[in-house]
């Protein structure tokens, strides 16, 4: 997989997209979403979710750290790195989860040299108010 990208003019269009991409997703795989404030990293992890047949919303895990959803396809691992320090992030059991489920890591630059080989990268950036540009690359092995 090459780096593919993407323009979205609306959260709407964004929802499909990611709804689509979670048809190619299993069990197992890490998606680490990477993107500032507002660049539509939680639109995207709520989207699979959904398509994964998740009814009541994902919401952002910011303070939780780590929401479990159970799916009809599985489980879903949403995680956000956001509000940890160093330390924290540190000890983070952020490996414990590989394989268990579906991952989806929010600000996942911040734990970059933890993610595991294969791990799908989605950069999402704002271009304008209405519009992000997302690109999505593999991350090789460390």
């Amino acid at each position: 997989m090459g780096s593919h990208i993407s323009v979205f003019n609306s959260p709407s269009e964004m929802e499909a997209w990611g709804k689509g991409f979670a048809r190619t997703l299993r069990p197992g795989d890490v998606v680490g979403l990477v993107g500032e404030l507002g660049s539509g990293k939680t639109t995207l992890a709520r989207s699979i979710a959904a398509a994964w047949g998740y009814a009541r919303g994902a919401n952002s895990p910011t303070f939780a750290l780590a929401n479990e959803y159970q799916t009809a396809r599985g489980t879903i691992y949403h995680m956000d790195m956001y509000r940890l320090s160093p330390k924290e992030l540190a000890g983070f059991p952020l490996e414990d989860y590989w394989g268990l489920g579906l991952c989806l890591i929010e600000w996942a630059d911040r734990v970059r040299d933890r993610l595991p080989a294969g791990t799908i990268e989605i950069d999402l950036k704002i271009k304008n108010e209405t519009t992000r540009v997302l690109s999505v690359k593999k991350i090789p092995g460390h």
